[in-house]
């Protein structure tokens, strides 16, 4: 058993391990910081859950469109030049956020630094995304997006801890820790990852480039599927924060634990759970994991408590591990030769639309149906059901050798 995982784990390239523990860093110094967030303008200057929403549907918005630009802009240029120069970005503003709180400059100080942030966060997503697709041939893709995930989550599953720790003490000191993490994940890249040579696209950019979706109906009807999904994937971050602290009642600590929870169970099953589906069509994977979704967020509103919610964080994070690995591999199968930024940038801004609204879909209901909690993540969480039912259907459209996760040719 040993010697198959270390035989498992050498079949990959090097520069992969090194994205992959970039991102890792990356992650933790974001989510030491940023689940907090909402938690601390509400306690601080009594924003309420609806304002949050709006205010991450704005940020997200922003993140959306940049997904987009960053996902042409990398087809053209090093994709490796824009993860460091990125990375480097947001730990400045990590720094500004951190100084605008221990001085008190206020709200609109934080929110606007906090939006700029999230814009160099959106260049870093789908330019990591296609360095994976660079980085390794197609039949190891689905392999090599469980590997970054597992780092990505492994970040996601300490962070809170620390976050959760902090906060009470100090949500300054969360931002520093965030943008001394961020510096370092900048130079893992600067140092250590080599830039695979790929194809480049040679013509100028243009702006009719960013809607290309209309050239491409099943990148098209992957992209519309998974923001819809995305809608309800988005309400473990500020609308379940809320909800847990401010109307359950838990602890911030216990909030942290149950992300380090969600980060951990990734962490430990992503790669297994992914080799054991991938004799499964990419949407298939995809309709599981919208399923389990569903019944995760509607557990939260059945039951309340902490002990309840350990139960559906387990449940909503299986979904996360079916369906995370295929969205993104059925993205890169779709992906014409030297289109691989565009086609990531294009699902990257779908998929942070899902996180724009998600919030703010959320914190209305929330905001109306608060004494009705059940209610409440029963219409949270139907959007999953919708989006199952979509795959289902694109399922019968899509060609085979799109939708086959073991196949290796485009046609």
């Amino acid at each position: 058993m040993l010697s198959r995982s270390i035989a498992y784990f050498r079949q990959f390239d090097r520069s992969l391990w090194i994205l992959a523990t970039g991102w890792f860093v990356s992650a933790l110094g974001f989510a030491a910081a940023i689940p907090f967030i909402a938690i601390y303008f509400n306690e601080a200057y009594g924003v309420s859950i609806t304002t949050i929403g709006l205010f991450y549907g704005l940020m997200a918005v922003v993140r959306s469109l940049f997904q987009m630009v960053a996902g042409e802009v990398s087809d053209r240029i090093e994709r490796r030049q824009l993860l460091i120069y990125s990375q480097m970005c947001r730990a400045v503003a990590f720094v500004l956020i951190a100084v605008g709180i221990s001085c008190d400059w206020g709200v609109w100080w934080t929110a606007g630094v906090l939006l700029v942030n999230s814009v160099f966060g959106a260049i870093f997503q789908p330019v990591a995304n296609a360095m994976v697709s660079d980085i390794l041939p197609d039949k190891q893709r689905l392999d090599g997006y469980a590997v970054t995930r597992s780092a990505g989550n492994l970040g996601w599953a300490a962070g809170p801890a620390i976050g959760g720790f902090l906060a009470k003490s100090s949500y300054a000191l969360l931002f520093y820790i965030a943008a001394v993490l961020t510096i370092v994940s900048a130079l893992i890249f600067l140092f250590f990852l080599v830039s695979p040579k790929v194809a480049r696209v040679l013509d100028r950019f243009k702006l009719s480039d960013l809607v290309a979706i209309k050239d491409d109906p099943y990148l098209a009807w992957h992209s519309i599927l998974i923001f819809l999904l995305y809608l309800v994937v988005a309400q473990l971050i500020a609308p379940f924060s809320l909800y847990a602290v401010q109307i359950v009642g838990i602890s911030e600590a216990q909030l942290g634990f149950l992300y380090m929870m969600n980060g951990l169970i990734v962490v430990a099953f992503q790669i297994p759970v992914t080799r054991m589906l991938s004799g499964l069509r990419f949407t298939t994977q995809l309709i599981l994991g919208a399923l389990v979704y569903a019944v995760g967020y509607s557990m939260i509103g059945l039951w309340a408590g902490f002990n309840f919610f350990m139960i559906a964080m387990v449940v909503v994070t299986v979904a996360e591990v079916f369906m995370s690995p295929p969205s993104l591999a059925l993205t890169a199968r779709l992906a014409p030769e030297g289109r691989m930024g565009r086609y990531m940038g294009i699902y990257g801004f779908f998929v942070a639309s899902g996180w724009s609204f998600g919030p703010l879909y959320g914190g209305l209901i929330l905001d109306h149906f608060y004494k009705s909690p059940a209610i409440c993540w029963l219409l949270i969480s139907s959007l999953a059901v919708v989006s199952a039912i979509g795959y289902m259907v694109f399922k019968r459209a899509l060609p085979a050798h799109f939708d086959n996760a073991v196949s290796s040719t485009r046609a």
